[in-house]
């Protein structure tokens, strides 16, 4: 009976996507490309958790209400953003320009950050564990009663947060100024992703690979523009075929970490057979749990806090109202005595367990459907504005693509205010200014 609830749900929430999808192309087209991405990834989310591979508990029509509101009000934000961008646009935002962002040399010092704070990482945790822990038991490492990483100093693993960015840079073609050849660009985006597997998490190396994937697509829109004619990268061809390779490429990366950390997935009695047999119990569970654990946050009556201090994994249908204190959490976590959302949130059995409830939760938890509605739509009109004038200046078409990239997350967790997100987008300020700088000077 559940999954055929869930299937019923997913077809109409389905439909209506396809249907603001398509109207975005008529009435808003500068905000096609991430209404599109967005309302893409929902689709095939919805339609999986619809399919009935995992039972996963129905929901009331109130929950399914609430999620169609955070669906719909990105679109509508959207559209304002795109109506804002072509409102304030000027001649020169919409002129081509380069998205270059760095030079050769600050490329190396980036790179040479990145690999102090790498090697100190790992200096630390073979101090801790020894190598044959580290190659042979890495699941003894993540599962330590104190965190792998707590002994891993502050500023490394600042470090550590250039390495997305990084290698979205040396896979994006044209972000290098004076351009770096292929034979540089694709061993060192090699030697970076291997090196983010060895932080026995997949955040870094998947934040890394999207916004490669959120600046290839800027790139294709670019190319259907006045200046498709410019270099080989910009034909709508490259991007697609590099975004099918690097896709292909991380999915591999995941299931090869899963593995070596245990992580393989629920084959209990809820998932079936077939998707059991298949090896793919756990990307399906990453990406289609959300839906449902959201849709049971919303009929949840359980107002109590989750226990704080000395429990590492928590279970149960917390659902206090958190007003500010979940979505602000990275930087209201920083007041002493000031109480927080913690982000690991506790577990929920929704068919399968799981602790991410798609990227509507802390604006559910803070202000329930006001701020579903109100948070999506801001983000939509910021990513839509973004996007339409990103050929202002090298800074703002890589937020624009740093915002696209946390569109392919949507159903999973929020991307958007978390502490990874917020040095990437600094540091991509940092670099816009020093790239402007110097190009001033040439």
């Amino acid at each position: 009976m559940n999954g055929a609830l869930n299937g019923l749900g997913a077809l109409i929430v389905v439909a209506l996507l396809i249907g603001l999808t398509v109207l975005t192309w008529f009435v808003a087209r500068r905000a096609f490309l991430p209404v599109a991405v967005h309302n893409g990834v929902w689709v095939v989310t919805l339609t999986l958790v619809g399919s009935g591979l995992i039972a996963y508990h129905g929901a009331s029509l109130a929950a399914w209400g609430v999620l169609v509101v955070g669906l719909a009000f990105f679109s509508v934000g959207a559209w304002g953003g795109a109506a804002l961008a072509s409102h304030t646009a000027r001649r020169a935002d919409l002129a081509p320009r380069d998205h270059a962002l760095v030079s050769r040399r600050t490329l190396l010092i980036l790179s040479g950050a990145y690999v102090l704070g790498f090697g100190t990482y790992l200096w630390t945790i073979i101090q801790r564990f020894g190598w044959e822990t580290f190659w042979l038991h890495p699941e003894r490492i993540r599962g330590a009663a104190e965190s792998y990483l707590a002994d891993v100093p502050i500023w490394a693993r600042l470090l550590m947060y250039v390495g997305p960015l990084l290698l979205a840079i040396l896979i994006v073609p044209g972000s290098v100024r004076g351009g770096l050849e292929w034979w540089w660009r694709v061993p060192a985006a090699l030697l970076l992703a291997v090196s983010m597997l060895a932080l026995l998490q997949r955040t870094n190396l998947f934040a890394g690979v999207l916004l490669a994937i959120g600046a290839l697509l800027l790139l294709y829109g670019r190319a259907r523009g006045a200046d498709a004619s410019g270099a080989w990268y910009r034909r709508p061809w490259v991007p697609v075929v590099v975004i099918g390779v690097i896709g292909a490429a991380a999915l591999l990366a995941f299931q090869v970490l899963a593995g070596a950390l245990g992580k393989t997935g629920d084959v209990g009695e809820n998932v079936s057979p077939v998707l059991a047999s298949s090896g793919l119990s756990s990307p399906f569970i990453y990406l289609t749990a959300g839906v449902p654990a959201f849709l049971s946050l919303v009929d949840s009556t359980n107002g109590a806090w989750p226990p704080a201090g000395g429990v590492r994994v928590v279970y149960g249908d917390y659902n206090p109202q958190t007003f500010g204190t979940a979505f602000f959490e990275p930087v209201l976590s920083l007041l002493p005595g000031f109480r927080t959302w913690n982000p690991v949130a506790p577990f929920a059995d929704v068919g399968t367990l799981t602790n991410v409830y798609t990227w509507l939760e802390p604006f559910y938890r803070d202000w329930r459907v006001i701020g579903v509605a109100i948070g999506v739509a801001l983000i939509g009109a910021l990513v839509a504005y973004l996007c339409a004038t990103r050929k202002a200046s090298a800074t703002r078409w890589w937020l624009a693509a740093l915002l696209v990239s946390t569109l392919f997350l949507a159903t999973f967790t929020q991307k958007t205010n978390n502490t990874l997100y917020l040095v990437t987008a600094a540091i991509v300020v940092v670099l816009g200014a020093v790239n402007a700088r110097g190009q001033r000077r040439t």
